[in-house]
């Protein structure tokens, strides 16, 4: 087999040939070049200065000038090298400047070579005027960041929070740097965390923005959140996260709550207006007639006694709906207390129901010291609001007991009645205004349950708590519970955006 002849050995692409290189290609190929660049040599002085660099220099040097002495503010180059030391000893620097006079900004490169130094300068002015901008922008962006009250927030493909301005991370709780790198597990309840990977799910699984309301425990108590999210795309349209912009909407909820149940309010008056008045005016404007036809004197009595009982419906009624309308605008009851014995103030009452409805019997056992500080007047409605209930509810033929009880701090009002149990299901709803008890006598109906309502007010007004008993075994029995001492405030007030329980 004949050897294999030897192959001639190739010059490098990056060694040229000496004679490739002759002074005139040399020269052409540096003028080509689209930098300002020049030369210096062991003496500072300026060996070779291209036509870019030269219409920069205009008049300032010329060729053998030596930049110590002509221009040592060229390019700063007193402040990256040490003029006092000899070329061959100045480092390799890189730097930007910006020149002066003219709206141009350079990066320039110094760099050691055989004999000297090699100044090169790159306009970056249009890459400097982009960085500038995405600068600003960035500016913005954190500004608005920071600014808004809104919580924003961005997560990666396996659900960690890679941001979280500081609005978000105050609203759950956290600083912005504690939330990073973890997860909703590690953060949130496990309910609330299910409920926001759940939508993460969704996100990334459609891959387009959605927007949904939820409820989620906040610092300050539960909160109603307007949340959008949606995919976060690179340059190539790969997802590689998402975003999500949650405002809180807590107030707005309240203020359409409140909106709605003023709306519920006004129908309502409406209908005890148009219902439960036009009736006993109705039965005044009846009786009036036949009063006014005459007839003995017997039957005008029965008539007057009738017109009476229809008008004190209409101002019992018309009591109730003030002090309703009162209470929810105001926010509570005002009280104006005064010495009071609770056993006379009982008394009192007590006759008066039995003057109203003499074939009722209702019983007052007081027991010890029942003196206290109150307000007469609205303790007194209390007790005859409870005492008209328990008659409303109770067999014509049973009594209706009133006990006034002294304890050492405390006196406790109780109002018995032997009729049906109220259903389990009123129960907890019994002082809610426009909650319909259990049917009874029509002749002692009041409208919608104000007056357990207004019962409620006034006792909590003076400090006091009113609970109730009720099975077929014992009957029904409210019991009041007050201080010895209830001190005058204003009604409390709603806070601030919330609605009026």
């Amino acid at each position: 087999m004949p050897p294999t002849p030897a192959k001639k050995r190739q010059r490098p692409l990056a060694e040229p040939s000496a004679e490739a290189l002759s002074p005139e290609l040399l020269q052409t190929l540096l003028e080509a070049l689209p930098d300002a660049f020049f030369l210096l040599d062991a003496r500072w002085c300026l060996a070779y200065v291209n036509p870019d660099m030269a219409r920069l220099l205009g008049d300032a040097a010329r060729l053998q000038d030596d930049v110590r002495r002509v221009c040592p503010e060229l390019l700063e180059l007193s402040r990256h090298l040490h003029f006092e030391q000899p070329v061959s000893e100045q480092p390799s620097v890189r730097y930007e400047h910006a020149w002066p006079g003219a709206e141009i900004c350079l990066d320039v490169r110094v760099r050691p070579v055989e004999g000297g130094l090699l100044v090169h300068c790159r306009d970056i002015t249009e890459e400097r005027k982009g960085r500038e901008a995405l600068r600003r922008n960035g500016e913005v962006f954190r500004a608005i960041l920071e600014g808004t009250t809104d919580a924003v927030y961005t997560k990666d493909l396996d659900g960690r929070f890679t941001m979280m301005n500081a609005a978000g991370a105050k609203a759950v709780g956290y600083r912005a740097e504690d939330v990073v790198g973890r997860t909703d597990l590690e953060l949130f309840d496990p309910a609330v965390a299910r409920t926001n990977a759940a939508n993460d799910r969704e996100v990334f699984a459609f891959g387009r923005t959605v927007t949904y309301e939820d409820a989620q425990p906040g610092v300050d108590g539960p909160r109603v959140w307007l949340s959008t999210k949606g995919v976060l795309r690179d340059a190539e349209g790969k997802v590689f996260g998402l975003f999500g912009i949650s405002r809180d909407i807590t107030q707005r909820k309240w203020a359409e709550e409140e909106a709605r149940r003023h709306s519920e309010f006004q129908e309502q008056l409406m209908g005890i207006v148009t219902h439960d008045i036009r009736s006993p005016l109705g039965a005044i404007m009846n009786w009036s007639r036949v009063l006014a036809a005459g007839g003995t004197d017997e039957d005008a009595q029965r008539t007057s006694q009738r017109i009476a009982t229809a008008a004190v419906r209409i101002e019992r009624l018309t009591r109730l709906l003030l002090d309703f309308t009162r209470t929810r605008l105001m926010g509570g009851v005002a009280i104006e207390p005064r010495p009071v014995d609770l056993k006379d103030l009982v008394a009192k009452v007590a006759h008066e129901f039995g003057v109203a409805f003499p074939q009722r019997t209702v019983e007052v056992d007081p027991k010890g010291n029942t003196q206290g500080v109150w307000d007469p007047d609205r303790l007194a409605q209390v007790t005859s609001n409870l005492v008209e209930n328990a008659l409303k509810y109770s067999p014509p033929d049973t009594p209706v007991r009133l006990t006034a009880r002294g304890l050492r701090t405390r006196v406790v009002l109780e109002v018995h009645n032997a009729g049906r149990p109220i259903p389990d299901n009123l129960l907890p709803h019994l002082f809610e205004p426009f909650r319909g008890g259990p049917q009874s006598s029509r002749t002692l109906k009041m409208s919608y349950g104000l007056g357990l309502f207004i019962v409620r007010e006034i006792v909590q007004a003076h400090g006091g708590t009113i609970e109730v008993r009720s099975d077929e075994a014992e009957g029904t029995t409210f019991t009041v519970t007050l201080p010895r001492r209830s001190m005058p405030a204003r009604p409390p007030q709603p806070p601030t955006g919330s609605p009026r329980d």
